[in-house]
């Protein structure tokens, strides 16, 4: 009995030792990672791009009839696992076509969203309170505190969130007047919500900049 004690003892200490090795290796990994500069970094943003590839085929096509008519139901949804710390899944259309996909992965205090339509892909780096936005590979703008930034010096507010948490819609300021209103994903009103309700007709800058605050609320 002592014996099988002792064995038991060993595995066990063992069993802790390759976890705490495997936890460390994992946080400096990520440290090197989530490094915007590095190469761990764009190896990383590849591979997310190519599992993003293979899980959008099937996306219908995206036309200027689509911010009105994107929903904020998900599916295909798949959560990290231990091996796998990658989540994924589809938003669809108020008709429940897949619209848009999206993989995530978080690394420490960090999380990265890659996000694509037919037509157009985002990048959401979430650290804290800030997001940075690329897209199609380009900064886009950053999203502090309700504004989202353009890039650059001249820090120009491209759009501006009056985020009202308690309800199912949030303003969207474009410009001077709200222009769109956004989904709150926890309060959800009906079987095929909407992820945007338009106000008017958009640019396609606003278009972008409306889609990419979908995308924060959606997918932080």
């Amino acid at each position: 009995m002592k014996i099988l004690f002792g064995l038991f003892t060993v595995l066990l200490t063992v069993a802790f030792f390759v976890v705490g090795v495997v936890y460390l290796i994992a946080r400096v990994f990520g440290q090197i990672a989530w490094n915007p500069e590095s190469k761990a970094f764009k190896r990383l943003l590849e591979s997310l791009r190519t599992r993003l590839k293979k899980q959008s085929a099937n996306l219908v096509p995206w036309d200027h009839e689509m911010p009105g008519l994107l929903s904020l139901n998900r599916i295909n949804e798949k959560k990290p696992g231990w091996f796998d710390p990658v989540s994924s899944g589809q938003i669809t259309t108020i008709y429940q076509e897949p619209v848009l996909s999206y993989v995530t992965q978080n690394a420490g205090k960090v999380r990265l969203t890659l996000a694509r339509t037919s037509d157009r892909e985002f990048i959401l780096r979430q650290k804290g309170r800030e997001t940075e936005i690329w897209l199609n590979g380009q900064p886009f703008g950053l999203f502090l505190d309700g504004n989202l930034l353009a890039p650059g010096k001249s820090a120009r507010i491209l759009a501006r969130l009056d985020d009202r948490g308690d309800e199912t819609q949030s303003p969207l300021l474009l410009g001077n007047s709200p222009a769109v209103t956004l989904g709150n994903p926890e309060r959800k009103s009906g079987p095929n919500p909407r992820a945007l309700t338009l106000l008017r007709e958009l640019t396609p800058e606003e278009e972008n900049a409306a889609l990419a605050m979908a995308l924060v609320r959606l997918l932080s």
